[in-house]
């Protein structure tokens, strides 16, 4: 996500069709609710360092502007730790305007796309067919 509003910023988002963003962290700053489930812990301080504002967008996408931005598609499992914090950036890309499509797999946990089972295999098949829309429709 932080790439995609660099690239937007930089005016060079317009050439991608759609984003898949499969179990992501959008908050690092232990404000919201989902932020605060991750609050310190090990991986925040070896991605976000000693940043003094971890509302900063490049840390935590989830308070930028998220208006602009092309189609997303988030998926995440309903077993995993991140579940709250992708519902609320689904939240937030539509409230800013966007299309988002989000993908809830039960009893998945985080990282599941990454495992031979048969919810991964349906959630790739999803994928797929999600972009193969948007690029028909490019």
């Amino acid at each position: 996500m932080t790439t995609l509003l660099r690239l937007r910023d930089r005016g060079v988002a317009d050439p991608f069709v759609g984003a898949v963003l499969q179990f992501g962290t959008y908050d690092m700053s232990g404000k919201t609710p989902a932020g605060r489930l991750l609050d310190g812990e090990f991986f925040i301080q070896a991605y976000a360092g000693h940043v003094a504002d971890r509302t900063n967008p490049d840390v935590s996408p989830v308070y930028g502007d998220l208006s602009g931005l092309p189609p997303a598609l988030l998926v995440v499992g309903s077993s995993d730790s991140l579940l709250e914090d992708n519902l609320v950036m689904a939240a937030r890309l539509s409230a800013a305007g966007g299309e988002v499509d989000v993908c809830v797999y039960p009893e998945s946990p985080h990282g599941f796309t990454l495992h031979p089972t048969t919810m991964a295999s349906a959630a790739l098949e999803d994928i797929e067919s999600w972009l193969a829309d948007r690029f028909l429709d490019a």
